[in-house]
């Protein structure tokens, strides 16, 4: 039988770029700017690298957990001595990259904030899958879970366990009408987070907006890429893309940070009230339990 390397679960153990660049444009939810990102094939083992490319003599940024310097609303990437050259909002981004499998890509971001365009992952994953991937002659590196690694902060929840494909539990609880408590569980395949994951849109709440503003966030917030809530019910005029649409969103999140460990992850990943401050904190525990997992490290891949 003919293994599909772009589609099915194998794909996520061999390298892959896209095809040819791809470039996106529009607001940040949080600066308010307008930003361009660009995605620019790379060769093997290069792994995902940002590139601020409105700052002269700027260092390029691993997506990875040691570089993230700040969770608080969004994952942004950076260097604590240069602060005024980091990246945020990376999530939704990286949650489409894992997702499809792609592990070699220069990001050119020539602003401080990824565009929040609809509030999902959904254009990323659209365009990268009408671009298509290039397989590379290289497994992916691959950190197999053990035995559990877990945490506790702020009463969340968040841990590692043992699995042999990769598995995202993710549960919220918010004392709202239209939300309460939700859980959701996915298998990750790339189809199963375009159709389950994907379009599940950031949201948030209309009485914490006049807050967000006057600390300088969500400058660029709209009906058009926030999910919003009054006391009581959904503002958008379509209303929710799903009746569960907040802990979908959530467990897109989770991914996005789940992928700045820089490796595929052969485990399952369960989180109660989690975010991207537990999610970071979650990844550097792993140092701290060297015997609760083990790395498979880059091989060259036989091609004919």
């Amino acid at each position: 039988m003919t293994v599909d390397y772009l589609s099915s679960p194998e794909g996520y153990r061999v390298q892959k770029t896209l095809a040819k660049p791809i470039t996106f444009q529009g607001v940040g939810l949080h600066t308010g700017r307008q930003t361009k990102v660009t995605l620019v094939p790379a060769e093997p083992n290069h792994g995902i690298v940002f590139l601020r490319t409105d700052l002269k003599m700027v260092p390029k940024i691993f997506a990875h957990y040691e570089a993230v310097v700040a969770t608080s609303l969004a994952t942004s990437l950076g260097y604590a001595d240069f602060p005024e050259a980091r990246i945020s909002t990376v999530e939704h981004l990286m949650s489409a990259i894992y997702a499809m499998g792609i592990t070699n890509l220069m990001v050119e971001v020539d602003g401080p904030e990824i565009p929040i365009l609809d509030g999902s992952s959904l254009p990323y994953l659209e365009a990268m899958s009408e671009t298509g991937a290039q397989l590379q002659p290289f497994s992916t590196p691959v950190l197999k879970i053990i035995k559990p690694v877990r945490i506790y902060k702020n009463g969340a929840v968040c841990e590692l366990l043992p699995r042999e494909r990769l598995r995202l539990t993710t549960s919220i609880d918010f004392a709202h009408p239209a939300i309460g408590l939700q859980t959701y569980a996915l298998e990750l395949t790339p189809r199963a987070f375009h159709d389950e994951i994907s379009s599940a849109r950031t949201f948030g709440f209309l009485k914490d907006l006049d807050k967000l503003k006057r600390h300088e966030l969500a400058q660029g917030a709209s009906l058009d890429n926030v999910l919003a809530f009054s006391d009581t019910e959904v503002l958008n005029p379509g209303g929710m893309r799903f009746a569960d649409e907040c802990v979908r969103h959530k467990l897109l999140d989770a991914l996005g940070d789940l992928a700045l460990c820089g490796s595929w992850i052969l485990g399952e990943m369960v989180s109660y009230r989690g975010g991207h401050s537990i999610h970071l904190a979650l990844l550097k525990a792993l140092k701290d339990h060297p015997t609760h997992w083990e790395l498979l490290p880059a091989e060259p891949l036989y091609t004919p």
